[in-house]
C-alpha cells in the first residue's frame, strides 16, 4: 500500500512539475528586461499590491518587493500554490496542506462572520509588520496574498470556499477582478489602510484609481484588467529586483512555521463588531 501511495505521489508531482516554472520569470515586470516585457495579466495580486503600496506611501522598491512576494504564493507553485499542494499534500502532508490552503490562500470554509473576522485579523497583521515604514519582507507579502484571497476566495453569498476543493466548481470566476468590483474596492481600501504611511500617502490617487475602474462596463473583465495595468504602468517605474535571490528566501520549512504562527494569531486581535 505504501508503495502504491508513493507511486501515485510521484506521478502527481511529475504532472504538476511540467507547469511549475515560476511565473515571475516571464510575467513580473520587476524581473524582466523592459525590452522583453510581455503583457502580463496578474492584476488581482501582483499589480494591485504594487499600485496600492505606492499610493499608500511606500517606495517603489518596497512596493515591488511586496508585489513579488504576494505573487510568489502562486508563482512558486509546487511548494506554495493551492492546486499543486492540494495534490501532493494529500499523500501524508495534511498539516502543511491545511496551512497552505486555509491560511495562505484563505480557503477556510467559514461563514460570513468568519470571513469578516479573517479579513480584520490579516489587515491588522499587515499593519503591525508594515508599521514605521518597514515590512517589505516575504512574510508581509504572504499576508497580503492571504488578505486578497480572503476577498476573492468567497462565493456569491460571501462564504469562504473550503480547503478540500477550493473554488474548482466555480472555475476562475472568483479570481477575476472585473466580476466583483465592489468586493475588489473593499480589498483595495483594506490594503491601503494597512500599508498607509502618514504624510506620504496619496488618497486622491487612490480615488482616481478606483474611478478609472468604475469607468469600465459592469462585468467587463478585460476592461478592468486593462485599467489596472494602465495604472501600474503610469504610477511609478517598476524597479528591477534580484528575483531569484528573493525566491530563494522562501523555504517550505520557514513558510510552514510562519503560517502556523499566523493561524495561532487569528481571533486574538480586534473582533468584528
Amino acid at each position: 500500500m505504501k508503495h502504491l501511495l508513493r507511486t501515485a505521489a510521484l506521478i502527481a508531482l511529475g504532472g504538476l512539475s511540467a507547469c511549475s516554472t515560476p511565473g515571475y520569470r516571464t510575467l513580473n515586470p520587476s524581473c524582466l528586461d523592459m525590452a522583453a516585457q510581455p503583457k502580463y495579466q496578474r492584476d488581482g495580486h501582483q499589480d494591485t499590491t504594487y499600485i496600492v503600496a505606492v499610493l499608500a506611501g511606500r517606495s517603489p522598491q518596497d512596493a515591488a518587493r511586496l508585489s513579488f512576494y504576494n505573487q510568489a504564493a502562486d508563482d512558486v507553485a509546487m511548494p506554495f500554490a493551492a492546486p499543486q499542494v492540494s495534490v501532493w499534500g494529500s499523500f501524508g502532508a495534511w498539516g502543511y496542506r491545511h496551512r497552505i490552503n486555509a491560511v495562505l490562500h484563505s480557503l477556510h470554509g467559514g461563514n460570513g462572520g468568519a470571513v469578516a473576522q479573517r479579513r480584520l485579523d490579516l489587515a491588522g497583521m499587515i499593519a503591525d509588520r508594515a508599521g514605521a515604514g518597514g515590512g517589505a519582507d516575504w512574510q508581509t507579502g504572504f499576508l497580503i496574498h492571504s488578505l486578497g484571497d480572503s476577498y476573492a476566495h468567497t462565493n456569491a453569498v460571501g462564504e469562504a470556499y473550503g480547503g478540500l476543493y477550493g473554488h474548482v466548481f466555480d472555475g476562475h470566476w472568483p479570481d477575476l477582478v472585473g466580476n466583483r468590483r465592489a468586493l475588489y474596492f473593499d480589498y483595495v481600501d483594506a490594503l491601503f489602510a494597512a500599508l498607509e504611511v502618514d504624510g506620504a500617502s496619496d488618497r486622491e490617487g487612490l480615488a482616481a484609481f478606483k474611478a478609472s475602474l468604475r469607468a469600465a462596463p459592469d462585468g467587463d473583465v478585460p476592461a478592468v484588467r486593462s485599467a489596472i495595468l494602465a495604472m501600474r504602468e503610469t504610477i511609478a517605474p517598476a524597479p528591477r529586483l534580484e528575483c531569484e535571490a528573493l525566491a530563494d528566501e522562501l523555504t517550505m520549512r520557514n513558510v510552514g512555521r510562519f503560517l502556523r504562527e499566523v493561524e495561532a494569531g487569528f481571533g486574538r486581535g480586534r473582533t468584528v463588531s
